[in-house]
């Protein structure tokens, strides 16, 4: 399914073209309304994971840095903690070659608990424990599709691990990463059982891809940004992004940098885009 709601640009930052936004268009918002909808559950019956899946640039991350803020602003820090480190939401990225102890050891720095040569035998039994002394409310994982660069046995290993993690732990977690993690984590018995499937299509051409670039194109401070939402350009726009929301910002932000320090302009123009977008590997010409 491809995406076609329409975006809504929310007022966390300013409109700098240096700074992250975050675009609430109806999916992404419907995701970050899922992932709060779990945390408000009671994992002791059976600890949920979500896999949030979709291209390289689609905004995963974002949507977990927006579930992040949010957790923080609804679970306050309790004010009985004593000495542990108060980490409503553990984000951390899983290692270039993932296996448990790695993955946990990751954690385990996110937690903030020093990493020593003792650490390698409890790593799996203090971040479980750490999960319920810090008041942790969701574990995310990003990148998770880079067990799929492991072995057999590592694979395995990573998936128990986060089968442990959510048991032991007693904690819902969500890992995000490529479209090919759904179809591993659907492959286990077990996760499968205790897996929801969240997807980030690529945006189509047209009235959905206008709405974000508008939505953008305004965000970054863009002159006269309906101009960008034009079909034209937003159709060159689409086409050299493949309708992935990173590859808009990344050309919009490219043509800026082309008119002001190319030609000494404020205003981005159509030739600008066009010069921008050679800069790109799948680059295609009008």
């Amino acid at each position: 399914m491809a995406q076609t709601d329409q975006p809504v640009v929310s007022s966390q930052s300013s409109g700098s073209l240096h700074k992250a936004f975050w675009i609430d268009f109806d999916q992404a918002r419907a995701h970050v309304n899922t992932l709060m909808g779990l945390v408000d559950e009671d994992p002791d019956d059976r600890p949920t994971c979500v896999v949030l899946v979709g291209q390289s640039g689609m905004g995963k991350t974002s949507i977990l840095k927006e579930v992040g803020r949010r957790i923080r602003l609804a679970y306050p820090e309790p004010a009985n903690l004593g000495e542990a480190r108060y980490v409503p939401m553990l984000h951390a990225v899983v290692p270039t070659h993932p296996t448990a102890l790695r993955i946990n050891l990751a954690l385990l720095w996110k937690q903030g608990w020093p990493l020593t040569r003792r650490t390698h035998q409890i790593a799996d039994l203090k971040v479980a424990e750490l999960l319920g002394k810090q008041g942790t409310k969701l574990v995310a994982i990003d990148n998770v599709h880079a067990i799929l660069t492991a072995s057999g046995r590592a694979r395995r290993d990573a998936l128990d691990s986060f089968r442990f993690l959510m048991s032991e732990g007693n904690v819902h977690m969500v890992v995000a990463g490529l479209d090919v993690a759904a179809d591993i984590f659907s492959d286990d018995v077990e996760l499968a059982y205790r897996s929801i499937i969240l997807r980030m299509p690529p945006w189509l051409p047209g009235e959905p891809s206008q709405q974000l670039i508008r939505a953008l194109a305004h965000r970054m401070g863009l002159i006269d940004p309906d101009r960008f939402a034009e079909p034209e350009i937003a159709e060159f726009i689409w086409r050299n992004s493949h309708g992935v929301t990173g590859n808009f910002k990344r050309l919009l932000h490219r043509s800026y940098r082309v008119a002001k320090d190319t030609y000494g302009r404020q205003r981005v123009e159509f030739s600008d885009v066009y010069e921008a977008a050679k800069f790109f590997p799948s680059y295609i010409d009008r």
